[in-house]
């Protein structure tokens, strides 16, 4: 007997509705090195004809960056005035493409015209930056790496008797490029909804290794990667409550890199 597969849908519309969203990332490669962010996702939903939605987002930072170098200062300024971003989705939350890609362009601008004042030698950066950015296929291909969005936009199906399911998830191992990560999803029942696990582990592929230890300077045998995502859904207000997930890459029994999601 085929099993019937169901994907949730996720909806904003009734109101305005914020995200609080962090990550945190461990580099053990060589000399460790942490980095936390913590900031707000704010996520504002109107229909179309067409049961597609448009999602104007916006992402509020709750402390300014920790200055690390001038250059860290400067991307950030950049990507910080990125934002809002409008993006179209399908009835359930799945990504479809920009809307107002060449009007956010112009508004960015103007926001950093005057980033010259601030930093010396800005302007090269703001160049290079805005060549991506009037690319729109790579802006948000860079864009959608983004932890918050990766977990954002993952909308799985599930098997609509609690079995399991197989899923896959693109995820971005920072400075280094992006991993499949196939694995297993199941759901549990809950009163305000379900729950849903998300379990992966696979061989980092050797194109990434190869990255890695040219990166790091480092010759390991084979690298291993495991992924969980654990997920709240309010059938109500037909929108996930929570999403959280923890990322680690396993050099024999050793964890070298570990990185933790979430939004709530």
């Amino acid at each position: 007997m085929e099993e019937n597969q169901v994907k949730p849908f996720q909806k904003y519309s009734l109101e305005e509705h914020t995200y609080q969203a962090e990550n945190a990332l461990e580099i053990r490669f060589g000399e460790t090195k942490g980095f936390h962010s913590s900031y707000k996702v704010v996520i504002q939903e109107t229909e179309n004809d067409d049961q597609t939605k448009n999602w104007l987002v916006e992402k509020i930072e709750d402390a300014p960056l920790p200055s690390e170098n001038n250059f860290m200062e400067i991307l950030h300024e950049l990507e910080k005035n990125s934002y809002p971003v409008k993006i179209k989705v399908d009835e359930k939350g799945v990504f479809l493409n920009a809307i107002d890609h060449q009007k956010n362009i112009e508004g960015w601008k103007q926001k950093t015209e005057h980033i010259h004042e601030k930093y010396d030698n800005s302007e090269l950066f703001r160049n290079q930056y805005l060549a991506v950015f009037e690319d729109e296929e790579l802006f948000y291909k860079n864009k959608l790496k983004e932890p918050f969005w990766n977990l954002l936009l993952f909308a799985p199906s599930y098997v609509d008797n609690g079995g399991k399911n197989q899923e896959s998830i693109a995820w971005n191992i920072k400075g280094i490029g992006n991993i499949e990560c196939p694995g297993i999803i199941r759901a549990e029942q809950r009163d305000y909804g379900f729950d849903a696990f998300f379990t992966s582990e696979t061989i980092i592929p050797d194109n990434i290794k190869e990255e890695i230890d040219k990166k790091y300077l480092r010759q390991a045998g084979q690298y291993k990667a495991e992924l969980t995502i654990q997920m709240q859904y309010n059938s109500r207000k037909r929108q996930y409550a929570k999403k959280k997930a923890d990322f680690i890459i396993l050099d024999g029994d050793k964890i070298v890199y570990q990185e933790t999601s979430s939004i709530i």
